[in-house]
């Protein structure tokens, strides 16, 4: 179930992010995003936000504020062992991907805006279905693509957001095809529900979402969406920021949503996949502390109920202003299915998350490993990062991570799925422009054996995965504007 933490979805500035799974951090000057922000992934890792708080221009004419926005985003990358962990049968792959945004945004009088934005998201050298050049080669899967229908330009946003509905001050309503990410800290991805999920071309749902804030401190919003695989999302969120005496800043949500015709994993059709879930963040001055989770019920196949349930906690320290030091420690658990079980499918179902702490196992755009699972991951993880000057212009990453299965892949096998290192240096080049340099090492284990030879035993011939270091290198260049 989403973690809502906003009534309407309110597309933020880039987010200082510890890991380079995360969006770039803003020069000096740039106004800090609050916790427990609604947001969508940043910089290189997906929407360019179209709010009124980031990079723009702003004309005035007609009684209108229009807003121009877009960005590009460019990477090189070289990685190993992806799908084999093998340096004997080598599936070593360099490649480059581009993604370009440009979008409008127009405050047409104080009850209604209206956001259009156009995308683009493809690898280097990728000219599209229109590409006529004569003898092209035809790449296989796992090769950059250059007649690919991914290399087209797309319809990425077209909502609007309309205040003060039907005479209500309180109550507001966005309609439309919008970027959506639920989550508790702004600097993270959604522990469930994000429409960047696996890094699509088009980044936004379909839908609607209202919202009634009549009582002080506590927000409803129901919501209905329709997902690109042809499901339909709906649902029901309350969100509390009360108020303490210390002056702490809480924010609790709670939420039930229910997905009809879903397809879980990739192949299975379900019926009813029903989530609860909650939420609490809580900022002590220069510590915050955030755990969420849900539990899940529903029908998924005849005689077979769902029954999974994940969470995660973590500890947010900054322990320096000077180059905005960080640290943060957290722990995680996803339900893996217990092939015993005949009549309960105990997965964790996320399909649409976006958390991306790591490069390798998690990134939504440079590996997510995660994927030769449903659920069935717990994590331990260790993220600290500082800035060379006090300004943070130029700034390092560090991450590590341990991964184990709460499942074995297959009877009587091993746990372990393994242990990710990554690092990151980042140089603020302008205020708009941001450039990073990336590596990142997983040290498989026989879990991780095992879920890529299920995940390639109908390959010819198939998958034998050996513990050979999985690696990952790479730029990026992200121009935001």
């Amino acid at each position: 179930m989403p973690l809502i933490s906003r009534p309407v979805p309110v597309l933020l500035a880039l987010a200082a992010g510890l890991a380079a799974g995360e969006a770039p951090t803003p020069g000096a000057g740039a106004i800090e995003v609050p916790r427990g922000g609604t947001v969508t992934m940043g910089g290189g890792e997906g929407l360019t936000p179209l709010g009124e708080y980031a990079a723009g221009k702003t004309a005035m004419g007609a009684g209108r504020q229009v807003v121009v926005q877009g960005q590009l985003d460019l990477d090189i990358l070289q990685n190993n062992n992806y799908t084999d962990s093998d340096n004997d049968l080598s599936d070593n792959r360099g490649y480059g991907r581009m993604r370009a945004e440009l979008g409008l945004k127009v405050k047409l009088d104080e009850r209604a805006t209206v956001v259009i934005g156009f995308g683009y998201n493809a690898d280097l050298g990728d000219y599209g279905t229109t590409n006529q050049t004569p003898g092209k080669p035809t790449p296989g899967p796992d090769e950059s693509q250059i007649a690919s229908d991914q290399a087209q330009v797309v319809l990425k946003d077209a909502y609007v957001n309309l205040k003060e509905f039907l005479g209500f001050e309180e109550l507001g309503v966005i309609a439309g095809r919008m970027p959506v990410s639920w989550n508790l800290v702004d600097d993270r991805g959604a522990f469930l529900f994000d429409s960047r999920a696996n890094d699509p071309a088009i980044g936004s749902w379909d839908g609607a979402r209202a919202s009634y804030s009549g009582w002080d401190v506590l927000v409803v919003s129901p919501w209905l969406y329709r997902l690109p695989e042809a499901s339909t999302l709906y649902g029901l969120t309350l969100d509390w920021k009360p108020v303490t005496a210390s002056g702490d800043k809480v924010f609790v949500t709670v939420s039930l949503c229910e997905q009809r015709e879903g397809v879980i994993g990739g192949m299975t059709k379900a019926e009813q996949l029903r989530t609860y879930s909650f939420g609490l963040d809580w900022l002590l001055g220069d510590t915050g502390l955030w755990v969420d989770g849900a539990y899940q019920t529903g029908d998924a196949a005849p005689g077979v109920e769902f029954g999974g349930w994940g969470g995660e906690a973590g500890f947010d320290w900054q322990f320096s202003q000077y180059g905005k030091g960080r640290l943060q420690l957290i722990a995680s658990y996803l339900r893996g299915d217990d092939p015993g079980s005949t009549d309960v499918f105990e997965g964790f179902v996320n399909d649409w998350e976006s958390i991306a702490d790591t490069l390798i196992v998690e990134n939504e755009k440079y590996g997510e490993l995660s994927n030769l699972m449903l659920g069935n991951l717990g994590a331990a993880k260790l993220r600290w990062g500082i800035g060379f000057d006090e300004r943070d212009k130029i700034r390092i990453d560090l991450t590590g991570a341990y991964y184990k299965l709460s499942q074995p892949i297959i009877a009587n096998g091993s746990e372990d799925f393994g242990y990710e290192i990554d690092a990151v240096l980042r140089w603020q080049y302008t205020y708009n422009a941001q450039i990073r340099l990336f590596a990142a090492g997983f040290k498989p284990e026989d879990g991780a054996a095992d879920a890529q030879e299920r995940a390639g035993a109908t390959a010819a011939p198939p998958i034998v995965a050996a513990d050979d270091l999985i690696w990952l290198m790479g730029a990026n260049l992200n121009v935001s504007f």
